[in-house]
């Protein structure tokens, strides 16, 4: 099998892989680039539109074995100091791609969803859905504000989850209202709450919502909670992280439904 060698970084795949670590450029586009064989891995096995398939000059045998009976989309062989350019990690394995977002409509089936408001970390957002996979969550849901699920930090830190949990955006909020209109319960957790988090039962349509690192859950969720509740924190620290506090609340969910 021959392949053309990619040389220049005037090359249009190049200048494209570039651009794609410009959240605008994302999102007009509606896709992201990952790099790193387990992730690569991931995509495929989840069925995910890999639209193009990149491999550094040295490791060309070696993924071209492995991956090209899966490859749907288009392959290329690139020089190695260009493809350790254009990626992110000290050091590169060798393989990354590019993949085509998926589009999800209002969800309507029973589940649990957690809604993401304003979260600013990375890391944070991304062990929330590699959590939300965990436990079989529906879908994650965030508000405008929040850190963008495909930049590179929060690819990462999924774990390869980011292909299996349903990410949808919700600028203004009619996503959850309409979600609300069909029986789902928004559950927003607040120092301020007087209700024990473990003592309420939330049944099978909920919407947990995480708040931002610093600021809690904005006035605007608040206001579309139907169940206000706080954490206990009896040995006085003054809050949880957002991931750990999002993680406490997801697998009491599920614990419950589990009965």
């Amino acid at each position: 099998m021959y392949l053309e060698l990619i040389q220049s970084k005037d090359n249009q795949l190049i200048k494209e892989v570039k651009k794609l670590k410009e959240k605008r450029y994302r999102e007009e586009q509606g896709k992201f680039f990952i790099e790193g064989c387990r992730f690569v891995e991931e995509a495929f096995k989840a069925g995910a539109d890999v639209e193009k398939l990149l491999i550094s000059q040295k490791h060309s045998e070696k993924y071209i074995n492995i991956f090209q009976s899966a490859v749907k989309g288009s392959l290329h062989v690139i020089k190695d100091s260009l493809f350790n350019d254009i990626c992110d990690t000290e050091a590169p394995q060798g393989i990354a791609a590019i993949i085509r977002k998926k589009t999800y409509n209002t969800p309507r089936e029973n589940g649990l969803f957690v809604l993401v408001d304003k979260v600013q970390d990375p890391g944070n957002l991304g062990t929330i859905i590699r959590t939300a996979h965990a436990a079989s969550a529906k879908g994650i849901i965030y508000t405008a504000g929040t850190v963008d699920p495909y930049n590179e930090k929060t690819l990462r830190s999924t774990m390869g989850s980011i292909f299996y949990v349903p990410i949808i955006e919700d600028k203004n909020h009619q996503i959850v209202a309409s979600m609300k209109e069909v029986g789902y319960k928004v559950v927003a957790s607040s120092l301020d709450a007087e209700e024990n988090f473990f003592a309420r039962t939330y049944g099978e349509k909920v919407i947990i919502a995480v708040g931002n690192e610093g600021k809690g859950i904005s006035e605007e969720v608040y206001a579309l909670a139907d169940i206000r509740v706080k954490i206990p924190m009896p040995g006085g620290a003054e809050s949880l992280n957002a991931s750990v506090a999002a993680s406490i609340m997801i697998y009491e969910v599920l614990r419950q439904n589990l009965k």
